[in-house]
């Protein structure tokens, strides 16, 4: 078949997935979706007559109106509120694809917009860079933990205790305890937040303040999913740690470390890749609870608020935004798996 068949393959089979998702939340989501698209029409047009009010003193209160009610029929016929119900998905899809959400009931961004788009743009960055970072460090460690658990009888069956023991562990219980032990008793961290108050100017002391504020989150992150990703990584290595080229590699006298790092981790690379851009791709859209615990100013702590306000622009924006970055992580794993895989390359 080879990569560039097969990556062609992908990019049709994941944007056919992207449409039949995003159609499918389009239709359970329909009659909240034109209840938003009208507020925020009723929200636009306002704002476009105070405009004129200020600005046009060369119009009169009749021109003023006529020249509202134009603009008010422009933006219905641009969300195709006015249009057949086929061709009103078609509107309003290709604007959903534009990231168009309408503006928000009650939130806005600190530029002061109140478009759901700059909104979820602010958040957006701040939960990829805890969550993809904290995920990076645990997939790096319990790979070589899993690579290292492998070679021993005795770790072998530390890992798979640990990894129950923290699998079971809910982030936000974790979280609560971490920040009464390291944030209040000892206080070496602080207890949430993303910098200190008020922010450093410096962009070098703004960073370190982020790093700084960012560490308590990271620790619970990692606590709670390295080890299960080290017993993924010990399950796949000793499953290839059976097959017929390492005990070749076995007769031939070949050192251990050899062995697993050379051959056995080569051969898992792929399976170990997909499981950590599954990880990765899930990572994107954050946690709730863990940035409601630490108040990291992301994603799931804009969720939380704005089903507490009932602000319902910014909920479907969220929830159409995530799923095209959860499949946009996903494919990217497909492609990398298809580079770590020689069938795939050779055209097998």
């Amino acid at each position: 078949m080879g990569f560039t068949t097969y990556m062609i393959k992908k990019v049709l089979i994941y944007f056919s997935v992207l449409l039949a998702t995003l159609t499918i939340l389009y239709i359970f989501t329909f009659p909240i979706l034109q209840e938003v698209i009208a507020k925020s029409i009723n929200f636009q047009v306002a704002q476009f007559s105070q405009t004129l009010f200020k600005n046009a003193h060369n119009l009169n209160s009749t021109q003023i109106q006529i020249a509202v009610e134009k603009y008010r029929e422009s933006l219905i016929a641009a969300y195709g509120l006015n249009q057949p119900i086929i061709d009103k998905y078609f509107i309003q899809m290709y604007n959903l694809m534009r990231f168009d959400f309408g503006t928000a009931y009650f939130l806005q961004a600190p530029s002061g917009s109140r478009e759901v788009s700059s909104i979820i743009a602010y958040y957006l960055p701040n939960t990829i860079l805890l969550f993809t970072t904290a995920t990076i460090v645990f997939i790096v460690a319990g790979t070589i933990i899993g690579l290292l658990s492998a070679k021993s009888k005795f770790w072998e069956k530390v890992i798979a205790i640990i990894a129950v023991i923290h699998s079971s562990i809910p982030t936000w219980w974790l979280g609560f305890v971490l920040i009464a032990a390291l944030a209040y008793a000892v206080k070496v961290f602080p207890p949430g937040g993303m910098t200190s108050v008020p922010p450093p100017k410096n962009p070098f002391d703004y960073g370190i303040s982020v790093l700084y504020h960012m560490s308590l989150p990271l620790i619970t992150i990692f606590i709670v999913n390295v080890g299960g990703f080290a017993y993924i990584v010990r399950s796949l290595v000793t499953s290839i740690m059976k097959e017929d080229f390492v005990i070749t590699a076995k007769a031939r006298g070949l050192p251990d470390s050899r062995i697993l790092y050379r051959h056995v981790l080569r051969s898992a690379s792929p399976s170990i890749a997909t499981q950590a851009i599954l990880a990765l791709a899930g990572s994107l859209g954050g946690s709730l609870t863990t940035e409601v615990v630490f108040e990291w100013p992301g994603v799931g702590l804009l969720t939380y608020v704005a089903i507490t306000l009932n602000d319902l622009p910014v909920i479907l924006g969220i929830t159409y935004v995530l799923t095209i970055v959860l499949l946009l992580g996903l494919f990217l794993g497909e492609l990398v798996y298809g580079l770590l895989d020689p069938r795939i390359k050779v055209g097998e």
